[in-house]
């Protein structure tokens, strides 16, 4: 294979700022970030997000009297399970597909491709099932049964609803979609430091080379009545679509599930994931220390960015295969989340150009990052931690997940009133926010595959939430130049839309609910009593038997299981599991009788 990094030019048309938003549209892009079992509030947030855009340019388009502006998701950007509602997500936008509110009969609801992947499979029971121990040659590959989750993906990527005669106005044609990746295997990379002269006069070549751990795969999908030509179809990227003997570099939705599945392999829950990708994808990632750099102040007119490309380390690299470099490489990975669990650069960088920004003020706004996160609130510090291994090794987990879980700049981008680039839904119920506001938050956001309940409420929350959002807070001041055509409209009034701060200052919605989307969401009760971890004590004993029965070959997952069993004291590992389920309840307030909430 070519062995030449791309030319300043490639990189320059691949990561430039990809231009100026005409004055009536605001452009998107979508972070989906880690949420484990809570993914079924982000599952909620894109079923109503969906239907509020359906709603809204259905009408526009028929020349309704509603909001005439436009708004175009260009972007997503997911990982874990976040990754795998954007997977849900870029596969049913070809479809239409029927919302699913606390009225909708159970039978439409499975009609839903977010609420029945989220809702209806991903279940505790099915994880905890001795099937993947059953099969010749098994061996142990993670805690949990990961066939439930190959069955969700398999209908995630395969769904298939009514074809749309034309893809929806409000998506970007291609849709670019990243999901992140931690990649156990690692790509060598080598920085060059240009040359030094020695006292002899001879001179050396500097440089350092590393392993890259922190990975993502990029994705454009075409839809129905959808083309993309082949010079527009990055080198770094697969292309999804339904004809795909018309389109480079195609890649099937099979395939592409497994990659959904790679970014949500929750590390010794469910088991690593090999994929296999052209290694030239490598070639086009750019270094961010130092940061690329605009022309300088005395160059000509139209001089590029400069760009700094990461090199893959070719010798390295040949060593490991053993002479020669092939055209595609093997990897091993796990939850994107590992190494980035809120990709919302990826996004930025994307919407903006590597070297460029998005507008800030709310008078110049033309572009967002919508970060969608179930997590948002407050943070709890760790326990005293006892001095043995287990304590310290779940410590360690825990220390891992909280660091990666933001970078702070984002968040108080997103929470700062004067900046309009950054936006971020997350759960909230009364005056309860992120964790304490979910019925999946417990045992690490486990506790919701336990329980359909649970999952159901939080997706109806997110429901809720993402109404209360796009009518509320998703705005932009009045006299941005977006709303240009609502001043000069007759056939709507645009009062009914205002929202107003303290100041009596007035904004607009970006995304402006239209029809049935304005009729309050309302949530089932509480889901306290809903789940008694007695009624999995059965298939807990049965999948821990087989782990620990000692008929498989000895390994380190098996080696950390054995140890793990001799140190739970007084009684067995479904014992020690339902006692942590059982916490988990008092601590959410599951474990009595459930209240009404609307």
């Amino acid at each position: 294979m070519n062995l030449q990094p791309p030319s300043d030019a490639d990189l320059q048309r691949l990561f430039d700022s990809p231009g100026t938003v005409p004055a009536s549209q605001f452009e998107l892009a979508l972070v989906l970030g880690g949420t484990v079992s809570a993914g079924a509030y982000t599952a909620g947030v894109l079923d109503f997000l969906v239907e509020a855009l359906d709603s809204w340019t259905q009408a526009r388009d028929a020349g309704g009297a509603v909001p005439n502006h436009a708004v175009v998701v260009r972007f997503l950007a997911g990982t874990s399970g976040g990754g795998v509602n954007s997977a849900v997500f870029t596969r049913a936008m070809n479809f239409r597909f029927p919302p699913v509110s606390q009225a909708t009969p159970a039978g439409i609801a499975a009609q839903n491709p977010f609420y029945n992947v989220w809702v209806n499979y991903l279940n505790l029971a099915d994880m905890l099932t001795t099937t993947d121990l059953d099969q010749p040659g098994a061996t142990i590959v993670s805690i949990l049964n990961s066939t439930a989750v190959d069955t969700a993906a398999g209908i995630a990527v395969a769904y298939s609803g009514d074809t749309l005669v034309k893809p929806r106005s409000w998506l970007a044609a291609p849709l670019r979609l990243f999901l992140t990746l931690t990649n156990l295997t690692g790509i060598p990379y080598r920085i060059e430091f240009g040359s030094m002269t020695l006292n002899d006069g001879s001179s050396v070549d500097l440089q350092q080379s590393y392993v890259a751990h922190a990975d993502y795969v990029r994705f454009a999908a075409v839809y129905a009545d959808q083309t993309i030509a082949p010079a527009d179809a990055r080198p770094d990227e697969f292309v999804l679509g339904f004809d795909n003997t018309r389109l480079p570099n195609a890649l099937g939705w099979s395939d592409f599930g497994q990659y959904a599945l790679g970014t949500a392999a929750f590390p010794i829950g469910f088991k690593p994931r090999t994929l296999s990708r052209p290694l030239a994808h490598y070639q086009y990632r750019l270094n961010d220390e130092p940061p690329p750099t605009q022309p300088p102040p005395d160059a000509s007119p139209g001089t590029p960015p400069h760009y700094w490309p990461l090199i893959p380390d070719w010798s390295a690299l040949q060593d490991w295969f053993g002479g020669g470099i092939p055209e595609a490489i093997t990897i091993t990975v796990v939850d994107g989340g590992v190494c980035d669990n809120e990709p919302v650069e990826l996004a930025r960088t994307a919407l903006a150009g590597i070297s460029g920004s998005n507008p800030r003020s709310g008078l110049e706004a033309t572009r967002a990052v919508l970060l969608i996160d179930p997590f948002a609130g407050g943070a709890s510090m760790a326990a005293p931690i006892a001095p043995d291994v287990l304590s310290g090794a779940t410590a360690l987990l825990n220390t891992v997940l909280q660091q990666i879980r933001y970078d702070t700049r984002d968040v108080q981008l997103a929470a700062n009133p004067e900046v309009f680039s950054r936006f971020m839904i997350t759960a909230q119920h009364g005056t309860d926010v992120g964790d304490a506001a979910l019925a999946t938050a417990g045992l690490g956001a486990f506790i919701g595959f336990a329980s359909q309940a649970f999952r159901r409420y939080d997706y109806l929350l997110g429901r809720k939430n993402c109404q209360d959002y796009l009518s509320r807070f998703l705005v932009l001041p009045e006299a941005n130049p977006l709303f240009a055509g609502w001043r000069a409209a007759t056939h709507f009034d645009p009062t009914s839309y205002q929202v107003k701060d303290s100041t009596g200052a007035v904004f607009l919605p970006i995304i402006p609910l239209v029809g049935n989307v304005r009729i309050a969401e309302v949530l089932d009760p509480w889901p306290a009593g809903k789940f008694d971890p007695e009624s999995l004590r059965p298939a807990i004993e049965a999948r821990f038997d087989r782990l620990l029965s000692g008929e498989f070959a000895k390994g380190p997952l098996t080696d950390v299981l054995t140890w793990l069993a001799g140190k739970i004291a007084d009684g067995s590992v479904a014992d020690y599991v339902i006692g942590l389920m059982q916490e988990a309840l008092v601590d959410w307030k599951l474990n009595g009788p459930g209240t009404s909430t609307s």
